[in-house]
């Protein structure tokens, strides 16, 4: 985007949203080891928030790429960016927990350097939190990519929650929750009152895990944890992502926590013990395959085979592995990306005839607290659109507007409030000012 229109989209959130005083400070923590192609789009969400009251503590370990260039220069235009130095790679728990020691906020809130937020996350984050009482609070996760053979989704869809979901400390081990099972919870990136953190820190051992290490323990020192129905984060997949590169040495630090924690558990918590083991084992089981790739790619024939021939599971694992790397490769030679003029707005909402050409997006209202019903399969179909086409959008209403914070991508957007489309928003918040205000949006092609 132009200056220019750097400058009309800043004139317009001044506009809307006021400068709040009193607000709790969030301190909005990052690690970041050479994420230099997303980190400016990262960044730029965080100093976006309605939230105005926050630090983004950067802990960067040891970048070698142009990292530290980018955060310089996002420090050098906005003061409320810090950034922690580390002369090598330490870990991402050991860098997080260096942003930890130095975060000065109220709440803390986790974000990883090429992920993306909506602009009202932390607001409505706190909001939810002072309303539930809640020591933690979460939302869904958008997950998407660039590699049209991954689907995008949201972590929590299945769930198709109707309002605020507790989490204790056996469904964030067991993965059941509201009826669905298996969900991998350890993925949410909550907002947590600093007081509930104590000195529970990350697990420096942890390169895989960390976060719901960290969980775990705050939920068994007494912490209450929410999800509300909203996804409002955007987690991006990508070929570099530490979750996609998980190693034999990753699996036996996750196998060796897990195993510390069942020693310290008392007699009483027999169910959470059964949840434990199981979720020990699977990652032993994960350890063995892992490994079985390991020798495959190493050449090393006669470990492979004999870890395939001695355990049918990891024969299983391998087809089905090499079955859908086999389909990702189909959609990815088919994939053909098409320019589209895309009209987001509410449902039912009158479209004026200078749009009768664009493709309508419907989206739900959203106002007043989060705390649901969930969207979560809508905000899977636009992600889906925005990684798989070149969207062109306007924004027709308040409820396009929150939409867009949720696009991962587009070539270009703008907010356009119709008179009409202003008249159905009576009573559902101020309208913008001016008719018409470009868009800087995080995730811009």
């Amino acid at each position: 985007m132009s200056e220019a229109g750097h400058a009309q989209f800043a004139q317009h959130r001044a506009q809307t949203v006021p400068e709040a005083t009193g607000e709790p400070l969030i301190s909005v923590i990052m690690a970041n080891l050479n994420g230099e192609p997303h980190l400016e789009r990262a960044i730029r969400s965080v100093l976006d928030q309605t939230h105005r009251n926050l630090e983004l503590v950067i802990s960067d370990d040891g970048s070698g790429d142009g990292s530290l260039r980018l955060i310089r220069d996002a420090m050098a235009n906005d003061p409320r960016v810090r950034l922690l130095e580390s002369d090598r790679p330490t870990g991402p728990a050991a860098a997080r927990n260096r942003a930890l020691n130095a975060a000065l906020g109220d709440w803390i809130a986790i974000f990883d350097s090429d992920d993306m937020i909506h602009p009202q996350r932390l607001q409505r984050l706190l909001a939810a939190a002072v309303d539930l009482g809640a020591d933690i609070v979460a939302d869904d996760l958008v997950f998407f990519g660039e590699d049209p053979g991954e689907q995008p989704g949201t972590l929590l869809q299945d769930l198709d929650l109707r309002g605020p979901q507790e989490i204790d400390a056996l469904a964030l081990v067991s993965g059941n929750l509201a009826g669905a099972s298996d969900l991998s919870l350890g993925y949410l990136k909550p907002l947590i009152r600093r007081g509930a953190m104590g000195q529970i820190r990350y697990n420096e051992a942890l390169r895989i895990d960390e976060d719901y290490d960290l969980y775990l323990h705050l939920l068994m020192a007494g912490a209450r944890f929410f999800v509300i129905p909203e996804a409002m984060y955007l987690y991006r997949r990508h070929a570099q992502s530490t979750s996609h590169r998980i190693s034999a040495f990753s699996l036996e630090r996750m196998v060796q926590a897990q195993s510390e924690f069942l020693d310290g558990l008392p007699p009483d918590k027999a169910d959470l013990s059964r949840a434990v083991s199981l979720r020990m084992r699977d990652h032993v089981r994960e350890l063995g395959y892992v490994r079985v790739i390991d020798a495959i790619r190493t050449r090393r024939w006669f470990a492979a085979t004999a870890g395939l021939l001695g355990s049918p599971r990891n024969m299983a694992f391998l087809i089905r592995s090499l079955g859908e790397r086999l389909q990702r490769r189909r959609l990815r030679q088919n994939a053909a990306r098409t320019r589209i003029n895309l009209l987001l707005c509410r449902q039912g909402q009158d479209v004026p005839a200078e749009y009768s050409g664009f493709t309508r997006f419907e989206v739900p209202d959203v106002c007043g607290p989060a705390s649901g019903p969930s969207a979560a399969r809508i905000w899977a179909r636009l992600a889906s659109l925005a990684c798989r086409n070149d969207l062109a959008i306007v924004a027709l209403d308040e409820a396009g507007e929150f939409a867009l914070g949720l696009v991962p991508r587009h070539v270009g957007a703008e907010v356009r409030r119709t008179a009409a489309a202003k008249a159905g928003l009576s009573g559902q918040g101020a309208p913008v000012s001016a008719d018409t205000a470009a868009v800087a949006h995080p995730e811009e092609a």
